[in-house]
C-alpha cells in the first residue's frame, strides 16, 4: 500500500513538473528595448518602449514578424500610422498616456482583442473598429461626455471598458 502511493505521488509530481515547464514556455517575454529585440527579430512577441520619450512609433518595428503585444506607453506619441496594420500579428496595444487624438481606419483590419488608450485626447474610436473581437478597452482619464461614452460602448457591446464619470462638456 505504502508503495503505491509512493508511486503515485512520483507520477503526480513529475506531471506537475511538465506542466509548470510547458507553462513557462507559453510566458512570452516581453523585450523592453529596441537593440535586444532587433538582435531576436524572430522571437520577438512582445515589444515594451514604455517612457522612452518617444514622439513617432520607431520603424524598427516593422521588422518583427511575430510581434503580437505592442506597449507604448507615457511617451510623447501623436501620431499612430496607417502601416501598423502590416503588423497582422498584433491584438494588444498599449498607447496609454500619449497625445494621441485619433487611430487610423486601416488598424480594423488587425484582430485586436486589447486597447489601452487612458490619459489621451482621443474621445472617438472609428466605426470600422467594430469588426475588431475586443475584450478589454481602457479610457480612464478622458473626459468625454455621455454621447461620446455611449457611442463607445455600442462599438464593443461585450468588452470590458474603463472609462471615468462622463462630464458636462460641451463637444
Amino acid at each position: 500500500m505504502l508503495r503505491k502511493s509512493y508511486k503515485t505521488n512520483k507520477i503526480l509530481l513529475s506531471l506537475s513538473l511538465l506542466l509548470f515547464t510547458v507553462s513557462m514556455q507559453s510566458q512570452t517575454k516581453c523585450y523592453k528595448d529596441l537593440e535586444t529585440a532587433l538582435a531576436n527579430k524572430n522571437c520577438v512577441e512582445c515589444l515594451d518602449l514604455s517612457k522612452k520619450k518617444l514622439k513617432e512609433i520607431p520603424s524598427e518595428i516593422y521588422e518583427f514578424p511575430h510581434l503580437k503585444k505592442i506597449i507604448l506607453n507615457k511617451n510623447k506619441i501623436k501620431h499612430i500610422p496607417d502601416s501598423l496594420s502590416s503588423l497582422t500579428n498584433l491584438h494588444y496595444l498599449d498607447f496609454s498616456s500619449n497625445y494621441i487624438e485619433t487611430l487610423p481606419n486601416s488598424l480594423s483590419t488587425l484582430n485586436i482583442d486589447t486597447l489601452i488608450m487612458w490619459d489621451n485626447p482621443i474621445y472617438e474610436l472609428p466605426k470600422e473598429f467594430d469588426k475588431w473581437n475586443l475584450k478589454y478597452l481602457d479610457l480612464r482619464a478622458i473626459q468625454m461626455n455621455k454621447k461620446e461614452q455611449k457611442n463607445i460602448k455600442a462599438l464593443f457591446p461585450s468588452a470590458r471598458i474603463r472609462m471615468d464619470h462622463p462630464c458636462n462638456c460641451g463637444r
